[in-house]
């Protein structure tokens, strides 16, 4: 079993993943998701925590058949036109990336908020997914509250955010 990524159309991944569901046959996938996680947004005056696609014009498969996975999708491209193009098939994941985003967002494929402080210009978590994972950080965007991770699940990789919220006791306001 394993998971590959299939793109598409930025906001059409929900849609996407109904129509996998329901025309590809139970034997080839095993299921069909995406990942969101949740970070601060300041509007109205105040800092609120909202939910975002992690991988915005992506959609997870999973399946032990990939070879059957790419017949049965070049099958249903005529039917869907959210599918990427002819010839264009789903890209795996490796283990390892697989790995990190069950440890990161759990069972529900959801990364909560992380909470720290930053002393001397480095982010130090005290809850959250990123506890005690800060070597996964490659940059900090505080004015956006978001830690820029590590992860690259398609080839040619793209940058993961993560959600963090700044505690009082670090260097900055």
């Amino acid at each position: 079993m394993g998971w590959y990524l299939l793109s598409c159309k930025s906001g059409q991944e929900e849609r996407l993943i109904q129509f996998c569901r329901g025309s590809l046959p139970g034997e080839i996938l095993e299921d069909a998701f995406q990942f969101s996680y949740e970070r601060m947004k300041k509007y109205l005056g105040a800092w609120h925590v909202d939910t975002y696609p992690m991988f915005p014009g992506y959609v997870f498969l999973q399946s032990s058949r990939p070879e059957r996975l790419s017949e049965e999708l070049g099958r249903c491209r005529g039917q869907a036109d959210m599918l990427p193009e002819q010839g264009r098939r789903p890209l795996p994941v490796a283990r390892k990336e697989e790995h990190l985003l069950r440890m990161l967002c759990g069972e529900r494929r959801h990364m909560g908020l992380s909470r720290g402080t930053v002393k001397n210009g480095r982010l130090c978590v005290a809850e959250g997914p990123l506890a005690g994972r800060e070597g996964l950080i490659e940059r900090l965007d505080l004015h956006r509250r978001v830690a820029v991770l590590r992860l690259s699940p398609a080839q040619g990789g793209r940058n993961v955010w993560a959600g963090i919220d700044i505690l009082p006791g670090g260097d900055i306001s």
